[in-house]
């Protein structure tokens, strides 16, 4: 990467969903007043344009906008949430809209006849939905690049465009360029992690299957998981809320008061890292230490027994060329090459060795489970190396390297079935994350964690 300062097109708002609704309840703003800041990042700035699809219109934010203010204005409103704009990845079906993730197979898909799932809590809340965003086709990529569209990039690299992470490019990239408050996305590797580390955000894959996942294209069902791209930790923990169905009031994380105990592993995820990215990760390590947070190195052979075996790349694989056969068979030529090679390798996958793989899975969840007794969640950068230049990009061997870089560390999240954070480590503009994994089921527990991290940092 060539530069890291931070870019003029980073200009988000600045309180995120729950310090706006804040401000909504007492009057200081309106929904439209808030809906026309993101239209005016839209209009005035190429790279906020260029993280929307053609689905997007502005009437359409403008009339949901003056409808909330009006009900509020009366004493009513659907939930403290209503009238926040925030977009939506090109994945999920929107009433009346076409979802082609990322994709010119899709184009010719009937309208959804109603919200995904997951989705539909959120407009039920008064969410505003401003437009979907841009994505890595088939949402296949932890690098965010796709020549179907409109290509978003970076928001604090100055000197070039620099990739902006994917597969939840274009989500990330609306958030941090002030065109919405939050975004929801999906993460199947670390599709909401990477972009949010890249972009100076907040992401979060909860355990896979706590959110519905109907009215989604699949990638792969063992590993997608529907999460956020937001600034703060309570932000993305009130969308997941809000998605999971659950009807009681939202009460924000409060930061653990309990002794935290971190593991760092000494090996693996450190490998092959950028020296700023090692510097400033290792700073906030003290920094976090000062804070009494206990921080243990120590090796991990698990980590490396992954690497090793390669499952994960191998079940999505499969499960993607299943998924997609017909149109790799009848439509190669439609998919991004870079896709189709990596779905075609599926099909060398027969079903009793995706059985296997399988198996082998849940031997290393169990020791995953049994590696993290004593501690309350693992540690690491979220992703090893700074962002690479799209152009670089452009050379397939570049562009792996890149990728199975920018995958290696959100990944084990999603292998290992647990649940994950990435906090920005953006002192001195630097496109970089810190994440937070902990085991299957412990979302609550890690969002606690996260935000007392998140209060420390906030705080230097």
């Amino acid at each position: 990467m060539s530069g890291s300062a931070r870019g003029s097109s980073f200009s988000p708002i600045p309180e995120g969903l729950v310090m706006t609704a804040q401000r909504l309840a007492k009057g200081e703003t309106s929904s439209r007043a808030l809906v026309e800041q993101c239209l005016e990042k839209i209009e005035s700035c190429e790279n906020a344009r260029a993280a929307y699809t053609s689905d997007f219109s502005a009437d359409r934010a403008r009339q949901y906008a003056d409808a909330a203010d009006r009900i509020r204005a009366k004493g009513y409103q659907a939930s403290p949430w209503a009238g926040l704009p925030i977009s939506v990845k090109d994945l999920f079906d929107l009433k009346g809209q076409i979802t082609r993730a990322g994709s010119t197979l899709l184009a010719d898909r009937p309208v959804a006849p109603g919200d995904a799932e997951a989705i539909a809590p959120l407009r039920a809340a008064g969410f505003i939905l401003i437009g979907r965003t841009q994505m890595t086709e088939f949402a296949y990529s932890g690098l965010g690049l796709n020549p179907h569209g409109a290509q978003p990039w970076n928001t604090l690299v100055d000197d070039g465009r620099a990739i902006p992470g994917g597969s939840t490019s274009g989500g990330a990239v609306s958030v941090a360029t002030g065109a919405a408050l939050a975004s929801i996305g999906s993460d199947t590797g670390g599709s909401c992690r990477i972009p949010a580390a890249l972009n100076a955000l907040t992401g979060f894959k909860p355990t896979a299957g706590k959110i519905s996942r109907k009215g989604m294209i699949p990638l792969s069902p063992t590993f997608d998981s529907v999460g956020s791209v937001a600034l703060t930790v309570s932000d993305c923990h009130l969308l997941d809320h809000l998605m999971t169905g659950q009807t009681t009031d939202w009460v924000a994380p409060e930061p653990q008061s309990a002794p935290i105990r971190l593991l760092l592993p000494t090996s693996f995820v450190r490998d092959e890292a950028d020296g700023q990215v090692l510097s400033v990760f290792e700073a906030v390590m003290r920094h976090l230490e000062n804070a009494g947070i206990e921080i243990i190195r120590q090796p991990m052979p698990l980590l490396q027994d992954i690497a090793d075996l390669n499952l994960q790349a191998q079940i999505v694989a499969a499960e993607s060329y299943h998924y997609f056969h017909d149109d790799l068979l009848h439509h190669p030529e439609e998919f991004d090459p870079r896709v189709r090679e990596r779905m075609i390798l599926g099909a060398n996958t027969s079903v009793a060795a995706l059985r296997r793989l399988y198996i082998e899975r849940q031997k290393l969840c169990a020791r995953f489970n049994q590696d993290m007794l004593g501690f309350d969640a693992l540690i690491s950068p979220t992703v090893p190396v700074l962002p690479p230049m799209i152009s670089a990009c452009d050379d397939p061997q570049a562009y792996a390297r890149y990728n199975r870089l920018m995958l290696r560390n959100p990944s084990l999240a999603n292998l290992l079935d647990g649940c994950s954070y990435s906090l920005p480590l953006h002192w001195k503009g630097l496109p970089a994350g810190m994440m937070l994994t902990a085991c299957h089921g412990q979302d609550a527990s890690l969002a606690r964690i996260a935000q007392r991290c998140e209060n420390r940092l906030k705080s230097s």
